[in-house]
C-alpha cells in the first residue's frame, strides 16, 4: 500500500513538471496548440483486494469456528469435522493495485483497459502425532503405525484479471456507468502427501474465465476549485454486476475436490459431492459476479 501510494505522488510530480508548458485543463480541453489527446487521459490505481484476497481470512475462521458455524446451519460434518480439529491450516494473501488507463474518445464517454495481480496461498499440515492421535480417536488405532509421514496440503494461486470496457459520465463527469468485458486468468499450483497411504499428488493449472459486467460509482474531484494541470480523484465503485460466460467455478471446484479427496483418503470421508452432480441452478448462480464497492481507488487525469 505504502509504495503504491508513493508511485502515485511521483507520477503527480512528474505529470506537472511535464505539462508545464500550459495544458489545459483535464475538464476543459481547447487551445490550437495542444494534441487531441491532452487533458483527456487518466489513470487510475484501484486498491481493493477483492475476493480473492480477503477469502484467506475466511477460511482461516471458518476452520477455527467450523464445527460450531456448521452446528448453527444445522450441518452434520461427520468424520471430517473431527479430522480437520487435528490439522493446522493457514490462509495468507498478497495483491498489486489494479491499474488501468482511460481515454476520453468524448466529453462524457471514455474506453478503458486495466490489468491487477492477486495471490493466495493455503496450507494444511496434519503432524505424524496428530495423525496417530486422530486414528485412535475414531477407533482405528490398528494403523497408528502405518502413518509414515506428515499429511500436507499446499495450493498456490494467482489471479489476473484484465478488462477492457467503456464509461458514460454524467454532465459533470463524476458520476459514471461502466459496461465491461474481463479475462481472469488463474494459475494455481496444488500439491498434497497423505502421510497414511504414502500417496503424493502436484497439479498445476493455467484457466482463464470471461465475463461481462455493469458497474456504477463516481470520480471525484478532490480539489474541483483549483486549476491544476493535473486533476486527482477519488474513485468509489458502488455496485457491480456481471455474468460469467465461460465459468472458472467447475474447474477449480473439481481440482481442489479432487486432491482433498487424496489427502483425506484412508483418514476420513470427504462430504464433497462432484462439480456435475449440483444441482443447475446452483451451478448457475456461481457463475455470477456481485460485488458491493468494487472500486476504491484514486485516478489522476491529465
Amino acid at each position: 500500500m505504502k509504495k503504491s501510494l508513493i508511485i502515485l505522488f511521483i507520477l503527480l510530480s512528474l505529470s506537472n513538471i511535464v505539462f508545464a508548458k500550459g495544458l489545459p485543463l483535464s475538464t476543459e480541453v481547447t487551445g490550437e496548440d495542444y494534441s487531441w489527446i491532452k487533458g483527456r487521459q487518466m489513470i487510475s490505481l484501484n486498491f481493493n483486494p477483492g475476493v480473492s484476497v480477503f477469502s484467506p481470512m475466511f477460511l482461516n475462521t471458518a476452520f477455527i469456528h467450523g464445527k460450531h458455524i456448521a452446528g448453527m446451519l444445522g450441518m452434520d460434518l461427520g468424520s471430517i469435522g473431527d479430522y480437520f480439529n487435528y490439522a493446522e491450516i493457514k490462509g495468507s494473501s498478497w495483491f498489486l493495485p489494479k491499474v488501468e488507463y482511460s481515454l476520453f474518445v468524448h466529453n462524457q464517454i471514455a474506453v478503458e483497459a486495466g490489468i491487477g495481480v492477486y495471490g493466495s496461498t493455503y496450507l494444511l499440515n496434519i503432524s505424524k502425532d496428530n495423525a496417530v492421535k486422530f486414528l485412535q480417536s475414531i477407533g482405528q488405532g490398528d494403523y497408528a503405525n502405518v502413518v509414515a509421514s506428515d499429511t500436507k496440503f499446499r495450493g498456490s494461486f494467482v489471479f489476473m484479471p484484465t478488462t477492457f470496457g467503456v464509461k458514460f459520465y454524467g454532465k459533470k463527469r463524476q458520476f459514471y456507468n461502466a459496461f465491461r468485458l474481463g479475462i481472469d486468468a488463474f494459475f494455481y499450483t496444488i500439491e498434497t502427501e497423505n502421510g497414511l497411504t504414502g500417496i503424493k499428488t502436484s497439479q498445476a493449472v493455467s484457466d482463464a474465465a470471461v465475463y461481462i459486467s455493469y458497474e456504477i460509482g463516481w470520480n471525484i474531484e478532490l480539489f474541483p476549485t483549483k486549476e491544476w494541470r493535473v486533476k486527482p480523484m477519488l474513485d468509489i465503485g458502488l455496485l457491480e454486476i456481471g455474468y460469467y460466460v465461460r465459468p472458472w467455478t467447475g474447474n477449480l471446484y473439481n481440482a481442489v475436490q479432487g486432491n482433498l479427496g487424496v489427502l483425506t483418503a484412508g483418514f476420513a470421508q470427504l462430504p464433497l459431492p462432484a462439480w456435475e452432480s449440483i444441482p443447475g441452478w446452483a451451478q448457475i448462480i456461481s457463475n455470477l459476479r456481485i460485488g458491493l464497492f468494487p472500486r476504491i481507488g484514486v485516478s489522476i487525469r491529465f
